[in-house]
């Protein structure tokens, strides 16, 4: 389904062509997918440049019979591991962070921090919270905001905190995500490439954008070392990577920050600077328009 604005255009609609054929620029979130490669085709055929953003998602699609790919003029990709993916078409990548807003994810004064730890996101498989929940002591207070995709996992996440101290909130948005990051001690993002099940996926974090919104609120992070979330936090400066599906490691890093409110402070202030200056959408959009008028072509390094 694509958007124009706030209007919602199915994949076979003259609407869509419509709306290509009035745009100086059309840019595509998501690569594998059959709208993607409509959009592609109608924006060449209507001589238009046409941008791809990959955001490891996608569905049925005909990418590789239609040189869907080969036929964009960017790949505007949100981290040097996702353009890792992409090294056939270099010159045609420019890497281009996700961000966060500072305005909207900030400190609020007057809310205490609590001796709690914040996971935020879907409940799913390779999100590996069950690391989370494991590698903490019994009594540590985790939080886990968001919404469950996957029953057999949610299930199982029941089973692991029986006898721990997790509460369950269902997903948040708004001012009560950001109060919630807030009253966090820290905000942890464990994920892995191959779920408790065995599936892989060599995508599952190419970015990690709670890590941002929570840094932006001036909250400490842990994150596992895979994809490009070591690209957003400074390891030992704005929060503590791990590595993925190590339980005690992930305890350990948990534990010391809740051990340690003066370094967990530190890393809060050192993590709302370095969105400040590195990620807000400000600057995304900026870098998208420069990329547009043609500044393209990415060194891409091996890790």
């Amino acid at each position: 389904v694509a958007y124009v604005g706030r209007k919602r255009l199915g994949p076979i609609s003259p609407s869509l062509a419509m709306a290509i054929a009035w745009a100086d620029v059309v840019h595509v979130h998501q690569i594998e997918t059959f709208l993607t490669d409509q959009c592609v085709l109608i924006a060449r055929l209507f001589g238009k440049k046409v941008f791809l953003t990959d955001h490891a998602g996608g569905d049925r699609n005909f990418n590789r019979r239609l040189g869907t790919v080969d036929r964009a003029t960017g790949l505007l990709l949100v981290s040097h591991f996702n353009a890792r993916g992409y090294r056939k078409w270099a010159s045609k990548v420019r890497v281009i962070h996700g961000g966060a807003d500072p305005a909207r994810f900030r400190p609020l004064p007057g809310l205490a921090r609590m001796e709690k730890v914040l996971y935020a996101g879907r409940l799913i498989p390779y999100k590996g919270i069950h690391h989370l929940i494991e590698g903490v002591h019994p009594e540590t207070a985790v939080i886990l905001a968001g919404e469950s995709y996957h029953a057999e996992y949610r299930a199982y996440l029941d089973v692991v905190s029986q006898g721990r101290n997790v509460t369950f909130l269902g997903p948040l948005m708004g001012e009560d995500l950001v109060r919630t990051y807030n009253t966090s001690a820290v905000s942890v993002l464990p994920s892995v490439e191959t779920d408790m099940y065995g599936k892989n996926y060599p995508k599952s974090e190419i970015l990690g954008l709670v890590l941002l919104e929570a840094m932006a609120c001036e909250t400490p992070v842990v994150a596992s070392r895979i994809g490009g979330m070591m690209e957003l936090v400074v390891d030992g400066e704005t929060g503590l990577g791990v590595p993925p599906g190590d339980s005690a490691a992930l305890g350990e890093a948990v534990e010391r920050l809740l051990g340690d409110e003066k370094l967990a402070r530190e890393m809060g202030r050192a993590g709302r600077a370095r969105v400040a200056a590195n990620f807000t959408w400000a600057a995304v959009a900026r870098r998208c328009v420069a990329a547009y008028a043609g500044d393209l072509g990415e060194e891409i390094p091996d890790a």
